[in-house]
């Protein structure tokens, strides 16, 4: 069985027009604040595309972490706390995506791999609508 997303095409190396692309280092001043995506390098690219087309079209730009955790719990945590607007989202291998607030202990969204690529999508709307303080959509 397919997942949902298997018929996206490939993304590239900046994940969408709302993103800037893989960063060096999140604390680049030349990096206008932006919510970190930690992507696992076996993730579905798809995911990564949705995720950041979610958060550009509320107008919060997104940047990709190098060097991200294997799981998306950690590469949302981790994420979140590199992140100056402390809002993050980890996708792992099999295209979990978790959306983390560096001040809550607890995940604000999982969603299992496989989903529908509207319900990726707003899981990066979610982790925009953190950012402008605005209710969650999921």
């Amino acid at each position: 069985m397919s997942s949902p997303l298997s018929g996206v095409s490939a993304v590239s190396a900046s994940g969408g027009p709302g993103c800037h692309g893989r960063i060096d280092r999140a604390d680049d001043p030349a990096l206008p604040p932006a919510v970190l995506v930690a992507v696992h390098d076996d993730a579905p690219p798809g995911v990564l595309r949705e995720v950041c087309a979610g958060a550009e079209e509320l107008g919060i730009p997104t940047a990709i972490l190098p060097d991200s955790p294997a799981g998306a719990d950690d590469g949302g945590r981790l994420a979140a706390s590199e992140s100056r607007l402390e809002v993050g989202v980890g996708i792992g291998p099999d295209g979990d995506v978790v959306v983390r607030h560096a001040l809550v202990p607890e995940p604000v969204l999982r969603l299992a791999g496989g989903g529908p690529a509207s319900r990726v999508r707003g899981a990066g709307a979610d982790a925009a609508r953190i950012v402008a303080g605005l209710a969650l959509l999921g």
